[in-house]
């Protein structure tokens, strides 16, 4: 390793990589967090979440609706493979006036 400058601008080798070494565990260690607080959903906790059965679980995995991971005869969903799945058949609202009443009198 060289030695240390003089100059307070400039960092010796060793400073300038313990420096690049905590900036790098620094931002493993945010990123394991990050990965830590991802949901991972198994058959039944998502047919709970999602209140459908196991044949339409089933039906939404095989026809490429919902992305999945398998580990033997384990399914896990991420919550990624979730988001995606519920905004590709997501519909927005269609009343033209928000404002409106839901209900006005009447039959429905």
């Amino acid at each position: 390793m060289a030695k240390c400058k003089t100059n307070f601008d400039n960092l010796c080798d060793r400073e300038l990589l313990e420096q690049i070494l905590r900036t790098v565990q620094d931002s493993s260690s945010a990123s394991a967090g990050e990965k830590s607080h991802q949901r991972l959903y198994d058959n039944k906790a998502l047919m709970d979440l999602l209140h459908i059965k196991d044949k339409y679980l089933k039906k939404l995995r095989d026809n490429g609706y919902l992305g999945y991971s398998r580990e033997g005869d384990k399914y896990w969903y991420s919550q990624k493979d979730v988001d995606d799945f519920l905004i590709r058949f997501h519909y927005d609202a269609f009343a033209t006036n928000p404002l409106r009443p839901i209900w006005e009198g009447g039959d429905l």
